[in-house]
Formats: structure tokens, C-alpha cells, sequence
């Protein structure tokens, strides 16, 4: 069997991790290939001896193949053009290709970190950025899931000797299925709450009502889906952490030291766009959510998983030496975005803080003056890796909110819990955070929702 070895599976994904090498077309031919030759006519239960040492490696590639690839498509790529579209699309058809050969692979039963690919596959769709490419997304992350749980039954069943080493590979993957779903159903409501002025600028609002509630009924049922999704990834998160997390990757481990912050982020994230939505499902007549006697039980009870998501956010994270590792960039905008979200929909709210990366987190008290802080410091200018300007950040759903039934459901939301209503005027005085402000009449647009002009500058 010509295939690649072992530690030439190894050293690919290695390379792959470190940013040494791209997933290239050679690169995917040859998984393809390999895929092909561990094929047996007829199939025996369990993977020949020569192929059993390679698939939890070639698992492996699949998911650092994908990955590598999923970083070089940017989000909304349809509107990029030229060069940079056609990169693009070039990259999401690898992911696709290394995602098909996870569907052949004989014997993936053994080969956990393969269901990668499914992530990545799913997270490609979703940076297209359209409802089409979201409802695709939607389909691979239950393909995954499905399989996920396919695969954990085979072992099970069969009691194997290594059934406690492949249950924690498959908690692993778990936590990084779990978490991509939870973000996809952030980004599918945020989509719909940002662009809900254009998607419907050319229907009546009576003539097209059943419509609309259709679509807030569909990305309520995702978040709180995505919300669920996110808890159970905090619950695989801890199952691994007995194990404890690893500095970086190896063929033996794959969950690293911020395995905890990520999920608990998302799982934040999704909590507080389910609270600026249940008003509106409130006023359309649905019933409170599971056994709750009120939508002020479910309101309460949306809150409490808030705060027990934001609690992994604050956790302390450390590498195996027991240094502090700080949060990278990203995770350290969405720290801050989350309690802007939730100062937004809970004035007053004490969330305090032992993150000291940006001044504004000192504000323990959700109130006015922690608002106008995060708000300034998103929007600072910084210095880009490229050496460019720019400003630090936008703000997906809450900072870019121009669905009419969102502004009502975040001011009912403030109300509910003491707070005056502000969030309007929010809106309009920090329209700089609107990730869509230099669109073509976006302000006006904003402005008639908010029933104010908006500022076109950053707020002094």
C-alpha cells in the first residue's frame, strides 16, 4: 500500500499547526489518494493493521487541512471580488474535497479528529454570509453531530480496552463541533437582525407579516438551540479538563488551555440575543420557554445561564506550568462586546471583572458610564499587522441592529429589568460600530428606526 506514513501524517499536521506549510491542491490530492488505498473489497469490521496506526493521524490532517483552508476564506468573500474572491472559493473547494474524502475514509469510527472537517466545511458556508449559505451550514453541523454520536456508540458498543482514550478524542472534537454550532447560530441571527431593513425594503409591512415572523421565530428556535449547544460544550470541556489541556496539539491530546473561554463566550453571546429577542415572541403569542409559567421565568432563567456561561470567561487561564496566558485578540473584542450586550439589556447589572486588558472592564456596575466606555474603546483607532489605521473593532447584532422588532425587544428587555429606555439613542450616537456604516443610505435607514439622526463620527 503506497501510502503516506505515519510520521509523514505527523509532520504534515504539524506543519499545517505552525503555519509552515498551506493546504495546497498536492496537498488535498494526497489525502484523496490515501483515502482511496486504505479501501478494502470486502470491508472486515475492524481496520487492517497497516491502515488502524495511520487513520487517527490522517483524522488529523483532515481537521488541520480544513482548518488552514478556513482561515484564508474571508467572511463575506461574494463581495470581496476579484483575486481575493477567487482565492477564496478556491479554498473553500478544498475544504469541501478534504470534507468528502472524511465521508469515504473506511473505518473513521477511528478516526475522530476527521469530523474536523465537518466544522470547517459548515464555518466556510457561514462566511459567505447569505441565508442560503447559513441554511447549508445548518445541514453539515448536524451531518457532524450525527456522525459524532455514530461513532461514540461503535465504541461503546464493543467495550474496547482503549474505549476510555477514544471517549476523551471524541470529547475533544465534541467541544470544537459544539462550539462552531453555537457560533453559527450567532451569526445566522446577527445576519438577519443587521441586514432586516434591506432583506425587506421592498415588501409592505402588512403584505409580508408572515414572512418576517417566520424569520424571528427561526432564529429564536437557533439561538436557543445554539445556546444549549454551547452549554453542552462547556460540559465536554470539563470532562477533558480531568485530563488536563495541552500547550499546543499532538497526536495524543487537542484540547488546549482556553478550551473553557471559547464555548463560555459563545454561550454568552447566544444568551444575550435569545434575551433581545424573547419580548418580540412574547408579543407574537408563543409560550414561555420549557416548563416556565411566564416569560418573566424565562427571562429570569435566560439570565442565569448567562451567568453561568460568563463565569468560564472569567476563569483564570493558564499554560502547563501554571503561567498566565493572556487571550488573543479576538477573544479579548468579544470579551468586551459580550458585557457592552449586557449592559445594554440589563442596566445596572454588577458583572464584575478580573480581566485587565482594556481600562473599560473596571466597571463592575453595567451602567450609562460603562457603556459609553466599551463603547469608546471598540472604537478606538489602532495599528493593524499590516501597519494600517483602523478602528478597532465593529459590532455584529447589537451595534448593527436595524430590525425595528430588535430596538423594541432590547428597550422592553432594559424595562424588565429596571432599566430606562436608551437603547435607541445608543444606536444613533455610536453608528460608527455598525459594521455596514459606510453603505450607501445605512444611516438613514438606521436613523428612521431609532427615531433620531445618527452620528457619523466617533462620539467625543
Amino acid at each position: 500500500m503506497n501510502v503516506m506514513s505515519a510520521a509523514r501524517l505527523e509532520e504534515l499536521c504539524l506543519a499545517l499547526r505552525r503555519r509552515e506549510i498551506p493546504c495546497d491542491d498536492d496537498l488535498v490530492s494526497a489525502i484523496e489518494a490515501d483515502v482511496v488505498a486504505y479501501e478494502r473489497d470486502p470491508t472486515p469490521q475492524l481496520p487492517p493493521d497497516d491502515v488502524a496506526e495511520l487513520l487517527p493521524l490522517m483524522g488529523w490532517l483532515m481537521y488541520e487541512a480544513t482548518w488552514a483552508s478556513l482561515n484564508r476564506i474571508p467572511n463575506r468573500f461574494k463581495e470581496v471580488g476579484g483575486d481575493a474572491e477567487v482565492a477564496a472559493r478556491v479554498n473553500h473547494e478544498r475544504v469541501l474535497r478534504v470534507t468528502n474524502a472524511a465521508r469515504r475514509l473506511p473505518w473513521s469510527e477511528f478516526a475522530p479528529r476527521a469530523l474536523g472537517a465537518f466544522r470547517a466545511l459548515a464555518l466556510a458556508e457561514s462566511k459567505e454570509d447569505t441565508l442560503e449559505s447559513f441554511d447549508r451550514a445548518r445541514v453539515v453541523h448536524a451531518e457532524a453531530r450525527n456522525r459524532h454520536a455514530d461513532h461514540l456508540t461503535y465504541h461503546r458498543e464493543r467495550t474496547s480496552p482503549q474505549l476510555a482514550s477514544i471517549e476523551l478524542h471524541l470529547d475533544e472534537i465534541l467541544l470544537q463541533l459544539e462550539l462552531a454550532e453555537t457560533g453559527t447560530a450567532c451569526r445566522i441571527a446577527e445576519r438577519v437582525i443587521d441586514r432586516w431593513a434591506e432583506e425587506f425594503a421592498a415588501d409592505s409591512e402588512d403584505a409580508d407579516r408572515p414572512r418576517r415572523e417566520e424569520r424571528v421565530q427561526l432564529i429564536f428556535s437557533d439561538l436557543l438551540e445554539g445556546v444549549a449547544r454551547g452549554e453542552q460544550a462547556l460540559v465536554a470541556a470539563k470532562r477533558v479538563a480531568k485530563h488536563k489541556f495541552v500547550d499546543e496539539p499532538t497526536k495524543e491530546r487537542l484540547a488546549q488551555h482556553l478550551s473553557f473561554v471559547n464555548p463560555g463566550i459563545m454561550t454568552a453571546r447566544a444568551a444575550l440575543l435569545v434575551l433581545g429577542l424573547y419580548p418580540e415572541m412574547q408579543r407574537l403569542g408563543y409560550f414561555p420557554l420549557g416548563d416556565d409559567d411566564s416569560w418573566d421565568d424565562s427571562r429570569k432563567n435566560l439570565c442565569a445561564r448567562f451567568d453561568k456561561a460568563y463565569q468560564y470567561v472569567e476563569r483564570p487561564v493558564t499554560n502547563s506550568k501554571g503561567e498566565p496566558r493572556e487571550l488573543r485578540d479576538d477573544l479579548k473584542l468579544a470579551v468586551v462586546q459580550i458585557r457592552l450586550a449586557a449592559a445594554l439589556l440589563m442596566p445596572g447589572r454588577r458583572l464584575p471583572s478580573s480581566l485587565t486588558f482594556a481600562p473599560c472592564l473596571s466597571h463592575e456596575v453595567l451602567d450609562d458610564a460603562a457603556v459609553e466606555a466599551m463603547s469608546a474603546w471598540l472604537t478606538e483607532t489602532i495599528v493593524d499587522r499590516h501597519g494600517r489605521e483602523t478602528q478597532r473593532s465593529t459590532f455584529r447584532g447589537f451595534g448593527g441592529a436595524i430590525m425595528p422588532n430588535f430596538f423594541d425587544g432590547v428597550e422592553a428587555c432594559r424595562a424588565a429589568f429596571g432599566g430606562a429606555p436608551g437603547y435607541r439613542a445608543w444606536r444613533a450616537r455610536w453608528f460608527i460600530l455598525d459594521k455596514y456604516a459606510d453603505e450607501p443610505g445605512r444611516a438613514e435607514r438606521v436613523s428612521a428606526i431609532a427615531g433620531r439622526p445618527v452620528s457619523r463620527g466617533r462620539p467625543t
